[in-house]
């Protein structure tokens, strides 16, 4: 069963409906932040408040949430209370193992932004990351970012105070890695990429209309990997380019115990099989979020 919790209420007698199920379109010249997770409510009441501290908010955030427990409500809930101009939805589904795709479905369904940002709730953004994404937005693009990684002792603490001391801290401790992807630099490098390297849904903006495209997120992926990967490629197939930018729109993952990869093999196979037919749509994907479940 799927919950909503909406901590600024959107009117609509079809809640469960994305926008072109309701009959309106995504609404031009905004842009969405999906932040997913599960069970990490510590990180994420970080992640959020760094959201609070950007120089550009956006304009809806969606949690999706594969399956966490209350504490998880309880922590978007006291921040969404003191966000007036950001209205904030808590997408929530059973957890039933690693269903990252199918959640991240009903987010995109549930946004109302003609943008969408993609960020892990274990990923903190830099000041500056939501600016970069609108910066570098492209018509028919996608944009990869890449990010650093905290170290575990590092991991503890890094979030809870002011951004550039707490990387100032982590880099003297030498608990940053990654720290080409640390410091934001005067003009972003793009480049156009048809590989598959650095792939990471953790830092990802597509245009919600590609996403529609391709039928979002391929929910045959159970379990963790290369959910992310089989997306860009039926994104890149239907001939939407992969940007890649390093130097601007940046993040900070923090350390966690590596998560079960017992379902990689299958999902490796999945997208082999993608690229080798040219996938351009998934069968079960986002599409199914779209129709009325009266």
């Amino acid at each position: 069963m799927n919950s909503v919790t909406r901590p600024t209420a959107r009117t609509s007698d079809q809640s469960n409906l994305g926008p072109e199920a309701c009959g309106h379109a995504a609404l031009a010249g905004t842009l969405g932040l999906i932040i997913n997770t599960y069970n990490q409510p510590e990180y994420l009441d970080r992640v959020l408040q760094a959201v609070s501290q950007q120089e550009s908010r956006p304009e809806e955030v969606l949690l999706a949430d594969d399956g966490s427990g209350p504490e998880t409500r309880a922590t978007l809930s006291k921040w969404a209370s003191g966000q007036n101009a950001i209205p904030c939805e808590h997408v929530w589904q059973e957890h039933q193992g690693f269903r990252r795709s199918r959640i991240l479905n009903e987010a995109i369904a549930r946004s109302r932004s003609e943008y969408l940002v993609f960020l892990d709730g274990d990923t903190i953004p830099h000041p500056q990351f939501i600016a970069d994404h609108r910066r570098l937005q492209r018509a028919n693009a996608f944009i990869q970012g890449h990010r650093a990684l905290l170290k575990q002792r590092g991991a503890a603490w890094f979030g809870l105070g002011e951004f550039s001391k707490d990387r100032r801290c982590a880099l003297w401790t030498i608990q940053l890695q990654g720290w080409k992807h640390a410091f934001r630099w005067p003009r972003p490098l793009v480049k156009v990429r048809r590989d598959l390297r650095g792939v990471r849904g953790c830092n990802l903006a597509i245009w919600r209309a590609d996403l529609l495209k391709v039928n979002g997120y391929n929910e045959a992926f159970v379990g963790w990997g290369r959910e992310d990967s089989e997306l860009a490629v039926r994104l890149m197939n239907s001939g939407v380019q992969r940007l890649d930018v390093r130097g601007w729109a940046l993040c900070y993952h923090l350390w966690h115990p590596v998560a079960c990869r017992a379902e990689l093999q299958t999902n490796d196979e999945l997208l082999a099989r993608a690229q080798r037919i040219r996938s351009t749509r998934c069968e079960i994907g986002l599409g199914q979020h779209l129709i009325s479940k009266a």
